[in-house]
């Protein structure tokens, strides 16, 4: 018999809900602690870009040729996939040995830029990108005159001739040979 009235002792249950109230109680500070968290991650986040955009861009140091000078950018954000990784390394491989000669003198200048990066977001914008892609620009006397995004180097990533070929006719074009 005790123990039939113990089962139904109103206390337990009393202590039940208790025990039931307190631990909502705590999930509910744990969930909101870590809204707040993430809330003030994304705010800081915001001030740091709006800085970024409110300083003028940083001034480009690339040597300055007497004629046209070509600059093969590929533009990443962030992490990169292997397919990613193998459109600057197919970009690379265009300018270092179809054009060996030209990047020697500086008539060619290949760069990888990260757009994450706060001071690099202007060419979001400047070259309205919406993804990872390469860029070609001419540039004449230390000023870029013409720029084009190649962005079929997507669709070319698995036959390397055609990509170096493509790549290689927009700089044959912008050097004027």
């Amino acid at each position: 018999m005790w123990k039939l009235r113990n089962f139904y002792n109103p206390n337990i249950f009393t202590n039940f809900m208790i025990a039931k109230k307190i631990i909502r109680s705590v999930l509910l500070v744990v969930a909101l602690g870590s809204l707040a968290i993430w809330g003030n991650r994304e705010f800081k986040k915001s001030q740091t870009y709006a800085e970024a955009e409110s300083k003028p861009a940083h001034a480009e140091i690339l040597p300055i040729v007497e004629g046209p000078q070509v600059v093969m950018t590929y533009f990443l954000i962030g992490t990169r996939c292997v397919s990613c990784k193998k459109i600057e390394a197919l970009a690379r491989a265009t300018a270092e040995q179809d054009f060996a000669v030209e990047l020697a003198a500086n008539k060619i200048f290949f760069r990888v830029i990260d757009t994450g990066d706060p001071a690099n977001r202007h060419y979001l914008k400047d070259y309205r990108l919406s993804s990872k892609t390469v860029v070609i620009s001419r540039r004449v006397e230390g000023k870029e005159t013409a720029w084009k995004d190649m962005e079929k180097v997507w669709d070319l990533l698995d036959d390397a001739r055609a990509y170096r070929d493509y790549l290689g006719a927009q700089i044959k074009e912008y050097l004027g040979s």
